[in-house]
């Protein structure tokens, strides 16, 4: 089966991969893996697979993200707002600029598509 133009999630070869600790941990050793499969030439819009063991970070959204839990759950606390809670199935968009504080109990899976602006270039 060829390539082609199609980037499928876990199948494509795989563009970039991550895989660190989470800085300044608010709780647990939470270390995660970024999976990137696709990505526009301008940077700005991305598609991959994330996952992350337990712990807990707080984080400043630099982009637009479309979240589709896969495998366990999340926690996702809007700062001075709401907490979500999101299991396997469920999907979610956070806007650029939410900062919110991301709990994972044990492990979470998702699959992700961000972009930092909207606009065509």
């Amino acid at each position: 089966m060829s390539e082609g133009k199609i980037a499928v999630l876990g199948k494509t070869k795989v563009l970039h991969h991550t895989a660190a600790a989470k800085l300044n941990p608010k709780s647990g050793e939470p270390f995660a893996n970024n999976w990137t499969y696709y990505e526009h030439s301008s940077g700005n819009f991305k598609a991959g697979i994330w996952d992350c063991t337990k712990g807990s970070w707080e984080h400043n959204h630099p982009k637009l993200e479309f979240c589709y839990i896969v495998e366990g759950s999340v926690k996702v606390i809007e700062e001075g707002g709401p907490t979500h809670v999101f299991n396997a199935g469920d999907s979610f968009v956070v806007p650029r600029g939410t900062r919110v504080t991301w709990v994972v109990e044990e492990y979470a899976k998702k699959l992700f598509v961000s972009a930092a602006s909207l606009e065509m270039e």
